[in-house]
């Protein structure tokens, strides 16, 4: 396997585990703003959204990508902007289809959450590797 296409899948696979914890994080507190504190499924999950989305980003850029950071293009509140930027895809994907599960099928909401979520991931691994964790060489 070319060292290119290697590094890339490794990558690939740190970024899953980070989206797993953020998939923790993300259902943690769409369950405290909405099942405890009862706000509506519109306002809780884009609050939970943008909580995952820091934790995403900081472990990304910590482990993920955290062995090339001399190498880096852009300084760290630059990542942070594009990464909200680019997660923003992912986020929309996953809010559309919790809305969507839990309206029109009447599914639970952490099962629809779930889905989003899946469905939002290959787009926020690719805009990460290729725009916002991009080395100054590419």
């Amino acid at each position: 396997m070319a060292p290119q296409i290697k590094e890339r899948l490794i990558r690939m696979i740190k970024f899953g585990m980070i989206g797993a914890s953020g998939l923790i994080v993300n259902n943690l507190f769409l369950w405290i703003f909405h099942g405890k504190l009862h706000l509506s499924l519109e306002v809780a999950s884009p609050l939970a959204i943008v909580i995952a989305i820091f934790n995403n980003f900081s472990w990304n850029d910590l482990f993920t990508w955290g062995r090339e950071r001399h190498k880096r293009r852009y300084t760290y509140f630059h990542r942070l902007i594009r990464y909200y930027t680019s997660a923003a895809l992912g986020g929309l994907i996953n809010y559309a289809t919790l809305l969507i599960l839990t309206s029109q099928f009447d599914w639970p909401y952490i099962l629809s959450n779930l889905i989003g979520i899946g469905l939002g991931m290959i787009s926020n691994f690719l805009l990460s590797e290729f725009w916002v964790f991009r080395k100054k060489s590419d």
